[in-house]
């Protein structure tokens, strides 16, 4: 009985020392949370940014962009910053463990680790950390030394990437100089699979139906997909963060992963959530908070520009299509025709054609002719092996050639993106119709026409998003809508001897005119339209002509029986004669062949003179002949860029 009794003791012992290591612990932890209220840290810059909180749209409270259950370790947390804080502290002194993350919180969740331990004062250790070997081999890859901001050019061909797009580059410690393509890129992007693409995907992305995730890939991938594939220029700028800060934002990656928040396509996207990371950097930035109804890629860079010493001079990296057509402009046309016909296997390596040439001359056919294959095969992945193989023969006919590249690189365009006139436009101009004079005023969000400043832009791209048009009516006086623009889309890619690309041009939203003015007797309602159509190309940056064919489709309460549908075509030229002057000349028509009956036939000239940075001076003076009427249309206003 009495060695039972000693056994009961110990155990009684024990189970009270446990105890009371556990209410030590309770009241390290409470003094902690207390020390942490004291001291505001749930209301400080630097803890709202590694949750990502941002306030309600009515102000009255806060909330955070992450979508992830998991990535909250209070109940409460996703509104909560100040009990999100006390959780945090409490998972981090128990050792919590993280279901998904199969990590203990200290392990997960570094960067807010680091934050307690430094903001209260903490010895390293304190609330875990030591054991973290998976975190430190996976820091220890990337060995994160710089960063830089990279640029996409806009892609019109494609929903996602009309405005172009931003992501981050992890620079090594360990790499050399001229090697940044074995670096690491940070991208943030809808979560929609390989198969998710037109007017779905446009739609999807519009309204959050997917989830946005935060990836870490070989930056070498990211080139391939954007400059080689797509054919999209590169611009690189690096960031001038310090140590501290370059570490922040790698923690808080670690942090991430899997990590969803909800993607939408205008506000919640890769440029605004690539900000959210710069601020995690340096809290003082504030980044964000400007950007609350729609962020523009174009319009994030001049952000961070604006910000003195953050950005450095960009470095241009041209896609593999600039770089073909660059190279190609310097063969005469028989050349550029032999390079194309051996691409495509149709003459051989020993033809008097090729031999002739002088050696510098041959040398330069053979890589024209390679990389072209080259281009195809990128663009063509279903492309057969023998055509790589191909590509390969060229090759080494090539160097056989003891002779230096011919071609000088590429030049680097004298305007940056984040020189480009800014995408918020306001216009006011006076328009001269039916022996009339108004005044007309236009907003339009984003983003670039043919006629703005094309410095910083994709040549030959237009695209109008919610372009807004009033009108002061001349007989009444009265304030109305002219039209609103949804969504404008121009896409003139220019043809030569290798490239055969389509043009295209989309546009749809409320009009007024051609309506009033086509159809006769009709009201002057507002109605919807949706016109567009293939078209062809030539040219280069400087003189672009072009046609298109054209379909159109009126759908107005004024129409009967209600609706018109057309067909026809339009040309144009498009020329930049002197800096800061762009002209534009178009002549088409339409012919309504279905529903109500009328016909619209023009001519104009537009052209716009850039007096400054940020205005413009636009007129446009034009013939238009309808079922109803015809005679001249003549507008002139300014064009101010905010």
């Amino acid at each position: 009985m009495v060695r039972w009794a000693g056994v009961a003791g110990l155990l009684w012992l024990a189970m009270m020392g446990v105890a009371q290591a556990e209410d030590a612990q309770a009241a390290d932890v409470a003094a902690l949370q207390a020390r942490a209220a004291e001291r505001g840290l749930a209301d400080s810059a630097r803890w709202r940014t590694l949750l990502h909180y941002e306030p309600d749209w009515l102000g009255q409270g806060l909330h955070s962009t992450v979508a992830s259950d998991s990535f909250f370790l209070a109940p409460t947390g996703r509104t909560d910053p100040a009990a999100e804080l006390d959780a945090t502290l409490e998972a981090l002194a128990s050792g919590r463990w993280i279901e998904g993350r199969d990590k203990s919180a200290d392990c997960v969740f570094i960067a807010r680790r680091k934050f307690l331990v430094d903001a209260l004062g903490l010895a390293p250790h304190t609330l875990g950390g030591a054991q973290c070997d998976a975190y430190r081999r996976w820091r220890a890859a990337l060995s994160p030394d710089r960063i830089s901001l990279i640029f996409p050019t806009a892609f019109p061909n494609s929903p996602s990437s009309m405005f172009g797009h931003t992501l981050l580059r992890i620079d090594s410690s360990r790499a050399a100089r001229g090697t940044e393509l074995l670096s690491y890129a940070v991208n943030f992007a809808a979560a929609a699979g390989d198969d998710a693409k037109g007017l779905g995907f446009a739609w999807k992305g519009l309204t959050g139906g997917y989830p946005g995730i935060f990836g870490l890939f070989p930056y070498y991938e990211k080139v391939k997909q954007y400059a080689w594939i797509e054919h999209r220029d590169v611009w690189a700028y690096p960031l001038d963060l310090n140590g501290a800060e370059t570490e922040r934002l790698v923690d808080h990656l670690w942090e991430m992963d899997g990590v969803r928040f909800d993607y939408y396509f205008l506000t919640k996207n890769c440029s605004y959530q690539l900000l959210s990371l710069l601020e995690v950097a340096r809290p003082e930035l504030r980044l964000t908070e400007k950007y609350s109804w729609y962020a523009i890629p174009a319009d994030t860079i001049r952000t961070l520009a604006d910000v003195p010493g953050l950005m450095e001079t960009p470095l241009f990296r041209p896609s593999l299509e600039t770089t073909l057509r660059w190279q190609a402009d310097q063969l005469d046309a028989d050349q550029r025709s032999l390079a194309r016909e051996l691409a495509a296997d149709e003459v051989a390596f020993d033809a008097p054609r090729l031999t002739r040439l002088a050696p510098a001359e041959r040398a330069a056919v053979l890589e024209v002719a390679h990389d072209y294959l080259y281009y195809r095969l990128q663009s063509e992945p279903e492309s057969a092996p023998a055509d790589q193989a191909h590509a390969n023969a060229i090759l080494l006919e090539r160097s056989r050639i003891a002779r230096p590249s011919p071609f000088t690189a590429v030049p680097t365009p004298e305007t940056p993106p984040d020189q480009g006139h800014r995408t918020l436009r306001l216009a006011a101009s006076t328009i001269y119709e039916a022996d009339n004079l108004s005044l007309g005023l236009r907003l339009r969000p984003a983003y670039h026409d043919l006629l703005d400043d094309p410095g910083g832009y994709t040549d030959g791209a237009e695209i109008n998003f919610l372009d807004l048009g009033l009108r002061v009516d001349p007989d009444d006086g009265e304030l109305r809508v002219d039209d609103l623009q949804l969504l404008n889309i121009v896409s003139l890619s220019p043809r030569n001897d290798l490239f055969k690309p389509i043009s295209f041009q989309i546009d749809t939203g409320l009009r007024r005119r051609p309506s009033s003015n086509v159809f006769d007797d009709v009201d002057n309602n507002l109605g919807y339209y949706l016109q567009g159509g293939p078209g062809l190309a030539w040219g280069d940056s400087d003189l672009l002509g072009y046609v298109f064919g054209l379909g159109s489709l009126d759908a107005n309460s004024a129409l009967s029986p209600g609706y018109a549908l057309g067909a026809g075509a339009s040309t144009g030229v498009l020329v930049y004669p002197l800096p800061d002057v762009q002209l534009k000349a178009e002549a088409g028509m339409l012919e309504y062949v279905a529903g109500d009956d009328g016909y619209y036939r023009w001519a104009k000239l537009q052209q716009q003179f850039n007096l400054s940075d940020g205005l413009g001076l636009r007129s446009e003076i034009g013939w238009e002949n309808t079922a109803v009427d015809a005679g001249v249309r003549a507008v002139i206003g300014l064009q101010a860029y905010f």
